[in-house]
């Protein structure tokens, strides 16, 4: 029914449930990569708010970033806009219904404006006014899962949408509701703000612009997809639809083949999260524990992703790796593949802990080389290889290594070459169909090339020229590179980043070719 709904005549997948799963989607018949498996409108969409939302926030009307202090009111509820002609002000879908309601609080302040205009709970009160702007989204919201019996009072999640939502709008707007606004949006209790919120964080899919802010969006059959850490589709948005009504789309397409009967899944969670760090947050924020293939695998499928050296027992030394005993068990131990040394649950996520931070201080300082490497050092006395911190320090090193003057030599483009091979590896594996590393490993395969192009120009460590054959097998092995870099971007065309990305990438590309026609080597 629900891919009749959406237009598509060859519907690709069954509706099922389970009482673990709930409702899902398993694929009808045998799909292949770029098969779409449904297309939708968003029931409602609304912005978040920006990183620092005392200096900036987002237009209410088109999302653009506004300075607080110096930029256009709305005429009528005094909210931060881009312009007072900005279309969307006068636009159902973004601020027009919601106006009515946030003029009714008539103060319009300059001081503490990241409490007074709190963007975070707009998107609660679009859904809320669907009962008078769209009646059938409204049907549609209810539909959608709330997880109500997890968020009870007492509860993080149901204490915070208290705070910073349900009594915000309450106090400030839907307390002071004339007749008409009575009659127009009937279910306006703390209750059903509650359910709201729940449905908002179990469903809303974060969509980024292009001009930096950040939206979410409710998809009524999108969201029925399950959770996989190793995900067989990819979604996208549309931004610049011809008809308006299309805007923020989303398309579903198919990533890997799945055989017909096999579930069509989504991810919910970050790619490159260890699987402790991925379940808990798919506990916090989804209210389940996840069970699948990777999360099941203590190797991660191979990748080591969260495995940590063993260090001995003190007195014997020990070249062996430490899992989880059993991942899906967070109080497990972590076992000694090759000694019986085991270590607690806790001491690994406290030392695991204290390592993000660390990596998190240093990428955020715009980590140099030196300190990069001092801290990889540090890491690599206790973490595997490619676990998942020594990861995302070897993304930033490889972006540094040939790119910077004290680190051209052949020594560092060595280092570089096997770094970007190693991580690529790593996310092929745990991304196989680009559905949500795409970034990254355009990006690997883009340095990559550089490392090889540049290897090729240099003589050999002895003085000598590389020999033509050298040559050309090096520069082969560059154009596979940028053409994967590429291709991998090629469903990321519609995001900021995506196009950037693109953009970049393709002009190397043009000037390995010129470069190459220039030599009169044909590659």
């Amino acid at each position: 029914m629900m891919g009749l709904e959406n237009g598509i005549t060859d519907i690709p997948y069954e509706v099922h449930s389970s009482e673990d799963l709930g409702r899902y989607l398993i694929a009808a018949r045998d799909l292949m990569p770029g098969d779409l498996v449904l297309t939708e409108r968003p029931l409602v969409f609304a912005p978040k708010a920006l990183p620092d939302p005392e200096a900036c926030m987002p237009c209410v009307g088109c999302y653009k970033p506004v300075l607080t202090d110096v930029g256009e009111r709305c005429a009528k509820c005094g909210w931060p806009v881009c312009s007072g002609n900005c279309p969307g002000l006068r636009d159902v879908r973004h601020h027009a219904a919601e106006c009515e309601v946030l003029s009714l609080r008539p103060d319009c302040v300059l001081d503490n404006m990241a409490e007074y205009y709190r963007h975070d709970a707009l998107l609660s009160l679009r859904c809320l006014l669907l009962q008078k702007t769209d009646p059938e989204n409204w049907k549609k919201l209810l539909e959608m899962q709330s997880h109500m019996e997890c968020r009870t009072p007492g509860t993080e999640s149901y204490d915070e949408a208290d705070e910073f939502v349900v009594q915000y709008l309450m106090n400030n707007f839907i307390n002071k509701f004339d007749g008409k606004l009575k009659k127009d949006v009937p279910e306006s209790s703390k209750a059903i703000l509650h359910r709201i919120c729940g449905i908002v964080d179990t469903n809303a899919l974060e969509i980024r612009l292009q001009q930096g802010t950040e939206l979410l969006g409710l998809y009524s059959n999108t969201c029925v997809m399950e959770h996989s850490c190793i995900p067989n589709t990819k979604h996208s948005f549309v931004h610049s639809p011809k008809d308006k009504n299309d805007v923020f789309k989303i398309t579903v397409k198919i990533v890997v083949p799945v055989v017909k009967g096999s579930h069509i899944t989504t991810m919910y969670s970050h790619a490159l999260w260890g699987t402790q760090a991925r379940r808990q947050h798919l506990k916090d924020s989804k209210y389940f524990a996840c069970k699948c293939q990777r999360c099941s695998d203590p190797t991660e499928l191979g990748t080591y992703l969260s495995a940590m050296k063993c260090l001995g027992d003190g007195n014997n030394p020990c070249d062996g790796i430490h899992f989880p005993e059993d991942p899906l068990d967070d109080e497990s131990d972590w076992a000694c593949n090759k000694c019986k040394v085991k270590v607690s649950s806790s001491q690994v996520n406290m030392l695991i802990s204290q390592m993000g931070e660390q990596v998190d201080n240093v990428q955020m300082m715009g980590g140099s080389v030196p300190t990069l490497e001092n801290l990889l050092c540090r890491l690599s006395t206790f973490l595997h290889p490619n676990h998942y911190h020594i990861y995302s320090i070897k993304h930033s090193l490889v972006q540094l290594y040939g790119r910077q003057p004290n680190y051209m030599s052949q020594e560092y483009l060595d280092k570089k070459i096997k770094m970007c091979n190693d991580l690529i590896n790593i996310t092929k594996t745990l991304d196989p169909g680009n559905a949500r590393l795409s970034l990254y490993r355009s990006v690997l395969q883009h340095e990559l090339h550089s490392a090889l192009v540049l290897t090729s120009k240099k003589a050999n460590s002895d003085g000598s020229f590389k020999s033509d054959e050298d040559v050309k097998a090096l520069l082969v092995e560059a154009k596979t590179a940028i053409e994967d870099a590429l291709n991998c971007l090629k469903d990321d065309m519609e995001e900021t980043a995506g196009k950037k990305l693109y953009a970049v990438i393709e002009k190397t590309k043009k000037e390995f070719e010129k470069y190459c026609k220039e030599k009169q080597l044909n590659i």
